[in-house]
């Protein structure tokens, strides 16, 4: 077989390798000017992004508390700004922004972390990319100084019209060479350039966080300065001192006896119930009992009448023996229900087992600072000592409340100074208190699950917003933040 090639086919050839070649150059040198696509996201990097963006959430709500406080606080009169209520404000001011100061010395580790991976992966691209860099300069050098007239060469001086084509076929083989190094040059430039952005905007967010820091270091040392003025006039005035200290003990008081009186009536009602219970359980025993014996009794009658008949006294013993065994068994049930397991199947179900819950459990409200911790506390400034049941926790106002293990809805209160109050029962005699909610979306008798809503965080008088929160284990009180995850 005989291949007709026509006069213009290898200059074909030839012009199609040179354009090939030349378009691709262009590439390569315009390549930083291309759009840059989004940088890609390793493992590593992912992780510190997402830790970094639930330190920002944090931050958001911290810093919201903060604005609610001081909002509060500019509006106070000069009257009241000698009281324990712009006290309270400050010292809860001093600390969300301790807490602030706290999580944006985490965001900036995050942000270093996020540096030193995109430094790493920067230097490993610029590796990668003087690789490619020096394969495409051997290959561009190639072309230049062995490819155009020297692949026509070979071309013309092939023995027959096949070695020819396959000849030709090689200069493709050639061109698709290089549009494989430029391609890889282009991916690498373009990953290079996203990496240099990505740094340099870590680096800017890092100032930025900097800037911040220090705003807010400044920020608390105003508010200690306003604390120490506000304690030092409340102090002078000691008739007006007395009075406002005499009202704060007696807000804190009601709070206490209110919540103890519900939880008592809690309590007496499970007891109650607990002793219903065993009534009903004692009177079914003797109901069971009395039949058996009267059952007994036929059959010793029976038995009486079969010996005087004749009959054969083996198998009256064999089923007076049979009869017997029912009334070992229920006379062996001495045992009776107690209070921990008088609760629903259905709350054992939605519950967590409190007993075996230490640190595990969540929180009612996310984002809060503990502005009261747990039990008898003595207060430095003002030299008292006061006990709480629970704790207190600082939120924004009508943030959601949820319930920290799934039970049942037994107690709804309100109290003027302390808003509504809900009691869930868990199993084995555990109560959750959630006391200072504004809006609820339970009612009592309601079946809930862990982290169900139960209302939002209602607005105190002296700005912003408290969630106060308590265990119990029936009568007795538990800290609270030994259930809660740390």
């Amino acid at each position: 077989m005989i291949f007709i090639v026509s006069p213009g086919f290898f200059d074909r050839v030839l012009r199609m390798v040179a354009v090939l070649f030349l378009s691709l150059f262009f590439m390569v040198t315009g390549v930083f000017s291309s759009a840059v696509a989004a940088p890609p996201v390793t493992r590593e990097i992912s992780k510190i992004i997402k830790e970094r963006a639930a330190v920002e959430q944090n931050l958001q709500s911290l810093k919201q508390q903060l604005k609610e406080y001081q909002s509060k606080l500019n509006l106070t009169t000069r009257k009241e700004s000698q009281s324990f209520k712009v006290l309270e404000n400050i010292r809860t001011q001093i600390l969300v922004l301790e807490k602030i100061i706290s999580q944006n010395q985490i965001y900036l580790a995050k942000l270093d972390d996020d540096i030193e991976q995109l430094r790493n992966k920067l230097q490993g691209n610029r590796q990668v990319y003087s690789k490619v860099s020096d394969d495409f300069r051997r290959t561009a050098v190639s072309v230049y100084k062995y490819g155009g007239n020297r692949d026509i060469e070979h071309v013309f001086s092939a023995g027959s019209v096949n070695n020819a084509l396959v000849r030709a076929q090689y200069v493709g083989f050639f061109t698709r060479a290089v549009r494989r190094n430029v391609n890889d040059l282009q991916q690498v430039a373009v990953k290079l350039e996203n990496n240099r952005l990505a740094l340099e905007q870590s680096y800017q967010q890092k100032a930025a966080m900097v800037r911040e820091q220090e705003r807010q270091l400044k920020t608390w040392s105003v508010s200690k300065k306003e604390k120490e003025e506000v304690l030092d006039k409340l102090k002078k005035n000691k008739q007006e001192y007395a009075a406002q200290l005499a009202a704060v003990k007696l807000k804190r008081k009601q709070l206490q006896s209110r919540i103890e009186s519900l939880i008592l009536a809690e309590q007496r009602a499970l007891e109650a119930e607990n002793e219903r219970q065993k009534k009903i359980f004692e009177a079914k025993r003797l109901v069971a009992q009395r039949r058996e014996s009267k059952r007994l009794e036929a059959q010793h009658a029976l038995v009486k009448k079969e010996k005087s008949t004749g009959q054969a006294i083996d198998t009256a013993r064999k089923e007076h023996k049979t009869i017997e065994k029912p009334l070992v068994k229920s006379s062996e049930k001495k045992s009776v229900p107690v209070a921990s397991n008088t609760d629903s199947p259905e709350i054992e179900k939605v519950s967590a087992d409190f007993d075996n819950a230490s640190g595990s459990l969540p929180w009612p409200v996310r984002n809060g600072v503990v502005s009261q911790k747990f039990g008898s506390l003595e207060d430095k400034d003002l030299r008292i000592v006061t006990t709480n049941n629970g704790i207190d926790i600082s939120v924004p106002a009508s943030t959601p409340v949820r319930a920290v293990s799934g039970g049942k809805v037994v107690q709804i209160a309100f109290l003027p100074t302390f808003g509504n109050i809900v009691i869930v029962r868990h199993p084995k005699s555990y109560l959750t208190v959630y006391a200072n909610l504004g809006q609820l979306n339970v009612v009592k008798d309601d079946l809930i699950k862990s982290q169900q809503l139960l209302g939002v965080s209602g607005k105190m008088g002296d700005g912003g917003s408290v969630v106060h929160f308590e265990i119990w284990k029936g009568r007795v009180k538990q800290n609270p933040e030994k259930w809660l995850r740390r």
